[in-house]
């Protein structure tokens, strides 16, 4: 009877050992920046805990009021750091950097296994959105319902777009930009194109005729000379002012020019992000 109940009690503890994780996935904010209110800290913790366990995902959110630049090579190495030291550098995780300059998605393990350009260019759209509308909870809200909606939609073909690149790697204006700056020059040079046809056009059909001069109109044979004295009575002076102030907003207010499109992949990490103050 003893042996029995020993037996029995060991495949208790042996099926019970089999039902709990092995390691448990991680889910942190690390509001440095202060954007958020207690209250909002701890329905966001819930909703991303809720993400983590889903997927298996470590997933971290980091806010930061730095300033690491618009061009992102000082945010992207805050984040692949971060995500070594949170996670290590082997695990499958991903941390998004929200900083005052640049956001970045640092990413790599099983993640990037359902990201590829299209959906991270996704990610960051949206993202930006919220954030540039001075929704930070929606931004946080953003970034989970697509972290949730891509792994539901499955793996996609590996991307090397927004893989690790090696520590030489540098963010750049990425595609979208780029593609935006070639089509700004091209219709500079269109327009210009244009301008010089249509001048030359103009000029083609205009018949030039030299000025008349004065003694056109005199009479050789009766010419009166007057003489005339202009007196200068008064002076009149009108002032307009003329106000500089432009209303005191940074020029990257409002659309974050500066920072000028996404840049896809990192230096240790896969990953992406996009510049620009709000």
């Amino acid at each position: 009877m003893k042996k029995i109940l020993s037996f029995l009690a060991a495949a208790v503890i042996s099926a019970a050992a089999f039902a709990l994780p092995v390691s448990a996935a991680e889910s942190v904010i690390d509001d440095k920046a202060g954007l958020y209110s207690a209250g909002e800290l701890a329905e966001l913790e819930e909703k991303q805990q809720a993400v983590s366990d889903l997927t298996g995902w470590n997933i971290a959110v980091v806010t930061t009021d730095t300033g690491f630049g618009t061009d992102g090579a000082r945010a992207m190495k805050y984040a692949e750091n971060y995500y070594d030291e949170k996670f290590g550098s082997s695990s499958s995780s991903v941390v998004y950097l929200i900083d005052l300059d640049y956001r970045h998605f640092a990413m790599d393990g099983d993640v990037l296994n359902y990201f590829n350009t299209k959906r991270l260019d996704k990610l960051i759209t949206e993202c930006e959105e919220e954030y540039f509308d001075y929704d930070d909870v929606g931004n946080l809200e953003t970034f989970y319902y697509y972290l949730e909606y891509y792994y539901n939609s499955g793996t996609v073909k590996a991307d090397s777009n927004v893989g690790a690149k090696g520590e030489d790697f540098v963010p750049s204006m990425g595609i979208e930009a780029e593609i935006n700056v070639t089509i700004l020059l091209a219709g500079i040079i269109a327009g210009a194109v244009a301008a010089a046809i249509g001048i030359s056009i103009v000029l083609s059909r205009y018949k030039f005729h030299h000025a008349p001069t004065a003694n056109c109109y005199l009479n050789s044979n009766t010419i009166n000379i007057y003489r005339r004295q202009d007196r200068f009575v008064r002076e009149y002076t009108t002032r307009t002012r003329i106000d500089s102030d432009s209303g005191g907003g940074s020029s990257d207010s409002g659309g974050g020019s500066s920072g000028g499109g996404h840049s896809f992949g990192g230096s240790s990490h896969g990953g992406g992000g996009s510049g620009g103050r709000r």
